[in-house]
């Protein structure tokens, strides 16, 4: 009766555990993300002739942080990380405010002497929040405290971290439990553990709970980043630079989600393999196995999807190459993400090729899409003459995106997205951007009934993401889940970055087929 009423007692608490880390995620995603989206639902405000210019300042100093961060994040500590990206996030508000009121004061004065400063002050503030958003989504733990190397994840790869490993856990807490105390009575707690890992791996093919949430608050952030906006400048008057002064409080609420939501349930995790480790090391040296082997015998979805599944078959020659040749003798934990960090940098190269099934529809929806938003949708109004009309069309349209992002952002627990749906989503978003560049310059079906192409753009762009690295996360084999997808997340931002560059011109465009003045740039067309 004792030992029922505590499983029963464990249970409960385990599941209020996984609730809690699974609401974490999804408000460390609406925080990460929010003023990235305030920053461009402002874009007009900050430089209406230049809209992807600000997109281009919101997206490369990101860029480069995704691309460097091997190089570099091992060498910061986790918690400086995080308020790395807290910092900027305050000092972005700061310029971009103070950078507003030097705009507004020059144009009271209708002189010119500082609108280049202010306008530059802007733009830097857009890029620490660019910087903000890539460092807090990119920097995510680093694994396996006592040993010599890190292992970098992304938010998702975290994720994808908690659905394959921790949640697991605690949904099957009475299990866990009965490791646990075979660990204290000296039994075989190694083996015991496998008992566990298939169910793992399953729970992970069905749910991507935590990736699904974080994707969610992501594309929730869309909807109350220009809502938030639109709320503020309309039902109380506010200019720019208040609104973007009071999202400085939105840094101390995100520190805080991740800290107490998620960083307490990981070092807790981390901490019991660690206490594990001397009686798994033991059996091991009996066994004279290593533990990179017991992880594939223990994974039979692995098994099957090297013969089943091309895509990942690079992956996971990799692993079998590993486990073939690797002599070290250590924990199943060490086992499970020393992988990433033994592979050369060909491999590693050659990993991330092998994402291509993955990468490129994300790499494709993400041009389609940030194409129509900086450069079409900016140069559509009715009437197409008037700037504030043209402003209104671009709210409005990013507005029905985000909540079309949302609603598939939040669909990855619904179902599973097959490759060929995949790749689908992007050639219809392809689709979609020919329809607005045509509709922008001829004038067909010109009114407000685009906003329901423009949801279905934020349909399609979401329904990549969620189900893009949900796949990932069920395709790859374990120990190369969490490289997998923080790699994997480069293509949407050179996606955006080529968009960015393209929108120029497309906007100039149209203008100019529009004879609309203050383009950037010349349309090298017509």
């Amino acid at each position: 009766m004792v030992n029922s009423r505590m499983s029963s007692r464990t249970v409960f608490e385990a599941s209020a555990a996984a609730t809690k880390v699974i609401r974490s995620f999804w408000l460390i995603g609406l925080l990460n993300n929010a003023p990235w989206v305030l920053m461009l639902a402002c874009a007009p405000s900050i430089f209406s002739g230049g809209v992807a210019l600000v997109f281009l300042s919101n997206q490369i100093p990101g860029l480069l942080v995704k691309i460097t961060a091997p190089y570099w994040f091992h060498r910061v500590s986790y918690k400086f990380r995080m308020l790395m990206a807290s910092m900027s996030m305050c000092i972005a508000c700061l310029l971009v405010g103070f950078g507003a009121l030097i705009h507004d004061e020059v144009n009271a004065r209708e002189a010119d002497s500082n609108h280049n400063i202010g306008l530059a002050m802007e733009l830097v503030g857009v890029s620490f929040i660019s910087f903000q958003c890539s460092l807090g989504e990119l920097s995510k733990l680093s694994l396996f405290v006592d040993m010599a190397f890190f292992t970098q994840a992304s938010s998702l790869a975290l994720a994808g971290k908690f659905d394959s490993v921790i949640l697991p856990k605690m949904r099957n807490s009475t299990s866990y439990s009965i490791i646990n105390s075979n660990a204290c009575n000296g039994t075989d707690s190694y083996e015991n553990d496998y008992e566990v890992t298939p169910q793992r791996d399953l729970n992970t093919i069905q749910m991507n709970r935590c990736i699904t949430a974080f994707s969610s608050g992501t594309g929730l952030a869309g909807i109350v980043g220009y809502g938030y906006k639109s709320l503020l400048s309309k039902a109380f008057g506010w200019g720019l630079s208040y609104v973007v002064f009071s999202v400085v409080v939105f840094a101390a609420a995100y520190y805080a989600t991740f800290y107490h939501g998620l960083f307490k349930a990981e070092h807790e995790d981390r901490f019991d393999r660690l206490l594990q480790a001397g009686d798994r090391e033991k059996v091991l040296a009996q066994k004279k196995t290593t533990p990179v082997h017991m992880l594939e015998s223990s994974f039979p979805r692995n098994r099957r999807m090297r013969e089943d599944d091309e895509s990942t078959s690079e992956a996971v020659e990799m692993v079998v190459h590993f486990q073939e040749s690797t002599s070290l003798q250590s924990t199943e934990s060490a086992a499970i993400y020393n992988l990433p960090a033994q592979l050369t940098p060909v491999q590693r190269f050659r990993l991330v090729l092998s994402l291509w099934p993955y990468t490129i529809p994300l790499f494709i929806v993400y041009a389609a899409e940030y194409m129509m938003q900086a450069g079409v949708w900016s140069a559509i109004g009715f009437p197409v003459e008037s700037q504030t009309a043209r402003a209104q069309f671009y709210h409005y349209s990013n507005w029905m995106y985000q909540v079309g992002v949302f609603v598939s952002r939040s669909s990855g627990n619904l179902f599973s997205a097959s490759l060929p749906i995949l790749w689908l989503m992007p050639a219809l978003q392809v689709i979609n951007l020919v329809f607005f560049c045509m509709t922008s310059i001829h004038h067909f079906v010109y009114s407000w009934w685009l906003l329901l192409p423009a949801f279905c753009a934020g349909l399609l762009g979401g329904g990549v993401y969620v189900q893009g690295f949900s796949r990932i996360n069920m395709d790859m084999p374990l120990e190369l889940r969490e490289f997998a997808i923080s790699s994997a997340g480069v293509a949407d931002s050179l996606g955006i970055l080529t968009a960015d560059i393209s929108a120029l011109f497309i906007q100039s465009c149209i203008y100019d087929k529009n004879n609309i003045q203050g383009a950037v740039v010349s349309c090298p067309v017509g």
